[in-house]
């Protein structure tokens, strides 16, 4: 039987004092010395029947007591917690011990823990939000993108490089006269943009063709490079140009896209998406206004170590998308000069939002006794399950072996809560054509 007691030191702090029972304590030393006796070579002595003084001596009386209170603690640090119903969010330092044989064990545990968030209003407030609007040209656009998945590249015998070619061309790039033979390529595939700072000065070229041009490396995408600040020679011989070519718009190439009978039918459903899409996107633009006003409104802090837990959580995704792009972090603060805490605290506004968001939104799930019931899991599985085409139950077994599980499960509560908060607050929408949502957005 344990004996706690919890003080609170401070926001979100907490010491726990811990005594464990004189026959635990004991218990702790008889097993560490049977173990040790068996496993310790000593001269003169069997294994496993060495005495008790003798693997004191040995090990070091020090030595013993603290592994026997590393094991103790351990064990009874969790079972002190379920029983106080703290919610740690840091490692404890251990502050005191007393550990002795035939004696109780109090240790003292010092963390920080998850906020308990008091009573803060999350109804009644007002979002005016941004919603764009699904018209003609919407379906348009994502029919042309459609059109141009579908379509096959023909090589341009006679003709210029034109915007949406795809060209291969030998690239030799140098600096101050040396070429740089990472950088250079001799059979190079681009597809020609709109707007390709890099390449544009090829445009209008022809096979065979020959063209060089300065380029400084200063664009925000290139920060990492090696050259930053610096000037790159380019010269460009062109090798070949593609020319895609796009599919009609008919009913043949709606039924070679997907299950559609008709153009109709595949336009009906583009513009049924992009419905859908722009609903929840706005939604999700009014919801985070609400909690917004709600941070605004109701002031607490967050423990440090969650929000350095957040910062990890950005970083982490941070890191991994650059090294899609054949660069790191590491790159990055090697090449700006700056040093991982500086970086780190670049993060800090950013994570403290996020923190206190999770917070908000599990508290208000709490307060109103939103769940996800065992049928609420099962209808979601089913849901995704169709549009994997896999079978409910392997599905079911999958997530069941990656822990997956929980991970649906709070997702779909955190689609409840938003639901409610929705429900519950004054949504205003403005209605805008893409090219003004678009330009709010690249303003934001």
């Amino acid at each position: 039987m344990l004996k706690t007691q919890v003080q609170e030191l401070e926001a979100n702090k907490v010491a726990l004092t811990v005594e464990v029972e004189k026959e635990k304590v004991n218990a702790a030393y008889a097993s560490f010395y049977n173990r040790a006796a068996r496993s310790v070579k000593i001269p003169g002595f069997r294994q496993g029947k060495i005495p008790k003084a003798v693997l004191v001596k040995f090990i070091g009386p020090e030595a013993v007591r603290e592994q026997i209170e590393e094991e103790l603690v351990q064990e009874v640090y969790p079972q002190a917690i379920k029983e106080t119903r703290l919610h740690p969010v840091s490692r404890f330092e251990l502050e005191e011990s007393n550990l002795q044989e035939n004696e109780p064990f109090t240790f003292k545990a010092v963390f920080e823990v998850r906020p308990k968030l008091g009573d803060f209003n999350y109804k009644g407030y007002t979002a005016q939000v941004q919603r764009e609007i699904v018209d003609d040209e919407s379906v348009k656009k994502v029919l042309t993108q459609v059109r141009e998945q579908q379509s096959k590249t023909e090589t341009v015998e006679d003709g210029v490089l034109s915007v949406d070619d795809y060209f291969s061309a030998k690239v030799e790039i140098s600096h101050e006269g040396q070429i740089d033979e990472e950088l250079s390529d001799e059979k190079a595939a681009h597809k020609l943009m709109e707007g390709d700072k890099l390449f544009a000065p090829c445009l209008g070229m022809k096979v065979g063709e020959t063209r060089t041009w300065e380029h400084k490396v200063e664009g925000e995408s290139e920060a990492n490079s090696k050259y930053f600040g610096k000037t790159l020679d380019y010269k460009v011989t062109l090798n070949r140009i593609s020319r895609p070519t796009l599919p009609e718009l008919n009913d043949e190439f709606a039924k070679s896209v997907g299950d559609f009978e008709s153009l109709a039918a595949l336009e009906a459903k583009v513009k049924e998406d992009l419905e859908e899409r722009s609903s929840y996107d706005a939604e999700e633009r009014a919801f985070e206004e609400i909690l917004t006003q709600i941070i605004k409104d109701y002031q607490f802090d967050v423990p440090e170590s969650m929000v350095q837990s957040t910062i990890d959580f950005f970083i982490q995704g941070l890191d991994k998308r650059w090294r899609q792009f054949g660069t790191t972090i590491q790159d990055y603060l090697r090449n700006s000069g700056k040093d991982v805490n500086e970086f780190r605290e670049t993060f800090r506004e950013r994570a403290v939002r996020q923190t206190k968001t999770m917070l908000l939104i599990d508290a208000i799930g709490n307060k109103e006794n939103i769940d996800v019931s065992d049928a609420d899991y099962r209808e979601e599985i089913e849901k995704r399950a169709k549009e994997y085409n896999m079978p409910v139950e392997k599905l079911l077994s999958t997530l069941a072996e990656n822990d997956g599980e929980e991970n649906v499960r709070f997702s779909l509560r955190s689609q409840k809560i938003r639901d409610f908060m929705l429900k519950n607050n004054q949504i205003n929408y403005d209605m805008v054509n893409e090219a003004d949502f678009n330009k709010e957005e690249t303003e934001a």
